[in-house]
């Protein structure tokens, strides 16, 4: 009876952590796919995770109480490991915002049901070749080799947050800024150069309707930059997925 509650108890911490991180990853938390699939999926990763996962101590401290804390910490493992994911996988989405917003189709942001928030048409573009990228790549297998490793790194029971977890969330937050802003940096370089080019035709023919031309302007280089500069974007997408393990890697030794 002893060994069948260590293995249910196991199994469970297991199977919530696994769900808690699948409820948050992007590549996994899309609105598109049933919430049973979702759940169909962490019990069968459950399933084979479980005999390779340390069994936990049935004397739990407190009793129930004690319990119910293991289970929200796991909860808060899940889910730090999801938001990280979230935070990387939105460097695309905050760069293709930031092009948007140059070109001009900022106005033409429509509600996005698989994020639930506003998006525009580049961010959505280049948020979509993300997860095509990070698919063919097989970087969804990388995403649970992490979480299993995550079961070694951070054993079940012993997750714990401190001050360093807190400021490395920090740093990946300002990271992910950082890096959307290089990404777009140099189509946002060619539009801010093609918005003086305007001012002075405008200065030297005024009687020519700046506003009206410039739209279908810098819509034209807008995207004839970013088709130039998509093939080069390769790179850049691989350097993201790498930074997603570091910080995966790095948010874990900190919760052991």
């Amino acid at each position: 009876m002893l060994l069948n509650f260590v293995l249910i108890a196991t199994f469970f911490l297991v199977f919530i952590r696994m769900v808690s991180f699948i409820a948050v990853c992007p590549l996994f938390s899309t609105v598109g796919i049933p919430p049973l699939t979702k759940a169909g999926l962490a019990f069968i990763l459950t399933v084979l995770i479980t005999p390779m996962v340390q069994p936990v101590d049935p004397s739990f401290p407190g009793g129930l109480w004690g319990f119910a804390l293991v289970v929200f910490s796991e909860v808060g493992v899940g889910l730090a490991l999801g938001l990280v994911c979230t935070f990387v996988f939105n460097v695309i989405r905050i760069a293709g915002q930031l092009l948007d917003f140059q070109i001009g189709f900022a106005m033409s942001a429509v509600m996005d049901p698989m994020s639930g928030s506003m998006n525009t048409l580049v961010s959505r573009f280049l948020f979509f070749l993300t997860l095509v990228l990070f698919l063919i790549v097989d970087g969804h297998h990388g995403l649970i080799r992490a979480l299993v490793k995550s079961y070694e790194l951070v054993p079940l029971t012993t997750a714990g947050i401190n001050g360093e977890i807190s400021l490395l969330v920090i740093r990946i937050f300002a990271d992910s800024f950082a890096l959307a802003l290089q990404i777009a940096a140099p189509v946002i370089a060619v539009l801010v150069i093609t918005d003086l080019a305007m001012g002075l035709v405008g200065k030297t023919a005024p009687q020519m309707n700046i506003f009206q031309l410039g739209f279908p302007l810098k819509i034209a280089v807008g995207v004839s930059s970013l088709a130039i500069l998509l093939p080069a974007l390769t790179s850049v997408f691989k350097l993201l997925f790498d930074t997603l393990q570091r910080d995966l890697l790095l948010l874990m030794k900190g919760l052991a």
